[in-house]
């Protein structure tokens, strides 16, 4: 991830599919297509730079540079001051050119520490999803002032994240509660500190917060050591970089989080998503 904005020439070379000039062949009449590069000058008048971007890799050669992609935005007040808070709100755009997804836009938070990209659960937003068919771009300067208005509902949460503490019991509590999400228990035998390694000396702590990313990190990025129980076999987890599944594990994590700090909570602070 760049710490200046990314021209379009360097976007290219991260991501060729963002700048596909067409749609992935048979697609219908009525399929509306909308290349993403045509929105990126609308997220930088909104004062959002890129700053990161990908696409998935194909197993079908027909949709190599329609693929899924992603560009990672973060607010100019943000990039002006790259150090002064611990982690950023950034926005996160997703699409596709070959019918697999609408412009998704979601509030993410980047942990400079570690380089963690934790993904906000959207229910709240709606206009997150915005399909091809009847495209306008003030639907996508909808989404990105409802993300931002969001912002500070999420900063309170985190930081009531960061004054729970969390006994040993509690946090291998949680690392279960994440083993379930990321793999098939009934198959995997995974021991909860696995995902509970403190790889640096900011991560020390026992708050919600810092349990949270340290677990995430260890779901995301791969490494976590487990057995088949049907082989016998020892096995090592993979880094998870599939981007539907990236985002789906990341929502989770969030709002089995948010459940762990209603429970921790003397008040209900925090509004579980219905």
């Amino acid at each position: 991830m760049s710490v200046n904005p990314l021209t379009d020439v360097q976007l290219r070379d991260a991501a060729p599919s963002i700048f596909s000039e067409t749609p992935i062949e048979g697609v219908s009449d009525k399929y509306a297509f909308v290349p993403t590069y045509s929105v990126l000058d609308t997220f930088r008048n909104a004062g959002y730079y890129p700053i990161m971007a990908s696409e998935s890799k194909v197993r079908n050669q027909e949709n190599l540079g329609y693929q899924k992609h992603i560009i990672q935005f973060r607010s100019l007040d943000n990039l002006l001051r790259p150090n002064a808070v611990d982690e950023y709100a950034d926005i996160v755009l997703t699409n596709s050119h070959n019918r697999t997804s609408s412009f998704k836009v979601d509030l993410a938070y980047w942990r400079l520490v570690c380089g963690n990209m934790l993904i906000v659960p959207s229910q709240t937003f709606v206009s997150n999803s915005i399909i091809h068919s009847g495209f306008q771009k003030k639907k996508i300067i909808h989404a990105i002032d409802e993300v931002t208005h969001y912002i500070p509902t999420v900063d309170e949460e985190i930081d009531v994240f960061k004054q729970i503490q969390l006994s040993a019991r509690e946090q291998r509590s949680l690392a279960n509660a994440a083993i379930d999400l990321r793999f098939d228990t009934q198959k995997h035998d995974i021991h909860p500190d696995e995902l509970l390694t403190i790889h640096r000396y900011e991560d020390g702590d026992s708050s919600l917060w810092t349990i949270f990313n340290r677990i995430q990190e260890a779901i995301i990025r791969g490494g976590i050591k487990g057995k088949n129980i049907e082989t016998g076999r020892n096995f090592t987890s993979k880094a998870i970089k599939a981007i539907d599944a990236n985002f789906s594990l990341n929502k989770e994590l969030w709002e089995t989080v948010k459940t762990m700090a209603s429970l921790k909570s003397p008040e209900p602070t925090i509004a579980l998503a219905a």
